[in-house]
Parts: structure tokens; sequence; C-alpha cells
């Protein structure tokens, strides 16, 4: 399992799975699936519409296989037990 920028996510887009930038996942695709590009859990952006503001990631249920989780993070990756496909 790797580890991505934390700075981006994936969008699920026509079907596809595409990896891009949080604060471009926050204004451009609102009300698409969204998953951490490391265990595949759903998670969802948080931050200010403003071209300045700044944007973050929140799983919408931790677990303890996830890299971007360091609080709980176990050391061994794994997939989020409720992964989206």
């Amino acid at each position: 399992m790797a580890i991505f920028d934390k700075a981006t996510c994936e969008v699920r887009i026509d079907g596809a799975w595409r990896l891009m930038p949080l604060i471009e996942a926050h204004t451009q695709h609102r009300a698409a699936d969204k998953r951490c590009p490391a265990c595949h859990g759903r998670v969802h952006t948080q931050g200010s519409y403003a071209a300045q503001g700044t944007v973050a990631m929140a799983h919408r249920r931790t677990h303890d296989g996830c890299p971007r989780l360091p609080r709980y993070f176990t050391g061994e990756p794994k997939p989020h037990p409720q992964a989206l496909d």
C-alpha cells in the first residue's frame, strides 16, 4: 500500500477513480464519492471554498490500517474494512 501526498484524495468521476488535489475535489466535485488513496476508505473534504482557504480530508470511519491516520495507525497498512471499489 503506497503512501500518497496528504493533499490528495481519489474522486469517482464517470465511474472511475481519479487522484486529485483536495482543493479541486472540494470545490469542483462536492457531491462526488471520495476515498483515501492509501486505504480506499470513504472520506470527506472540509474547509474553506475561498481561493486562499485550506482544505483537509477526513475519514468517515477511522481504522488502524491507514498510514494517513497517524493517531490510529498500528504500523501495518491494510485496506479499510468498508473500502470503496
